[in-house]
């Protein structure tokens, strides 16, 4: 197979790799901005949790399970080597620990306690760009949380992932509210919000990962309705390690 360097994400003119590069930079300052937010957010509570609780009669294994509460926030905002942007290279990515890790800050930020992640992976390991693939995953996973279903007895999100000669097909589904039609001919487009009666904040997390997509040579699509939940769908082209050189 050719090398990424002459295929969809790095051939033709200079403002083609400065897009790429752009894309990056929002999802890398979109993605840091919701980690300072929810450390802020969690650290505060943990602290506030363990003073109330040293105010009081001696409670070791309350306090122990505070402390132990952000710790666990703390080891999930680690990232290994090579989940910047700035280094971007083709490496094998293990998918089922990132999946869980995702979900898990997925489920802190968006207050989804109770939420269950099915993975369904027929491969645990492909060979992607890591910081990338974690940015795709992670706002995937953050739409499927964000427009959970109340009136439903659960929530769940599936991962699935098949393997062709070609390509990485990657489906992230949810039992949640689902989206009408006229939402879905819009959904990709910057500064638009997934439905008027959500709070969601600007709907701009689709749109880049769509541009990400895009830029690496892939394609994203999405199959929702009404009440029905919503599968987004996509392909990564297949690199191998060895064609990808900096």
């Amino acid at each position: 197979m050719s090398s990424p360097l002459t295929g969809p994400l790095h051939r033709g003119s200079d403002n083609h790799r400065l897009l790429a590069y752009v894309a990056d930079l929002e999802v890398e300052v979109d993605r840091l901005r919701r980690h300072h937010r929810l450390v802020h957010q969690e650290a505060r509570i943990a602290v506030d949790r363990v003073l109330r609780l040293c105010e009081g009669a001696p409670a070791t294994t309350e306090i122990a399970c505070a402390v132990m509460g952000l710790t666990a926030v703390l080891d999930d905002l680690r990232e290994q080597p090579g989940y910047h942007p700035a280094l971007d290279q083709v490496v094998a990515i293990a998918i089922r620990p990132l999946a869980e890790q995702v979900f898990r800050w997925q489920v802190r930020l968006q207050r989804a306690e109770g939420a269950e992640l099915r993975l369904d992976l027929v491969e645990e390991h492909i060979d992607w760009f890591p910081a990338r693939f974690r940015h795709i995953l992670d706002n995937l996973i953050s739409n499927a949380l964000r427009y959970r279903d109340a009136a439903k007895s659960g929530t769940w999100v599936r991962v699935a992932l098949r393997v062709s000669a070609d390509a990485y097909e990657l489906r992230v589904s949810d039992n949640g509210l689902g989206l009408p039609p006229t939402e879905r001919n819009h959904l990709f487009e910057l500064s638009r919000r997934a439905a008027l009666a959500r709070n969601g904040g600007v709907g701009v997390g689709l749109a880049i990962v769509k541009l990400l997509v895009e830029q690496s040579g892939g394609t994203l699509e999405v199959d929702s309705g009404p009440g029905q939940g919503s599968t987004f769908v996509t392909l990564l082209p297949r690199y191998s390690v060895d064609d990808y050189l900096l």
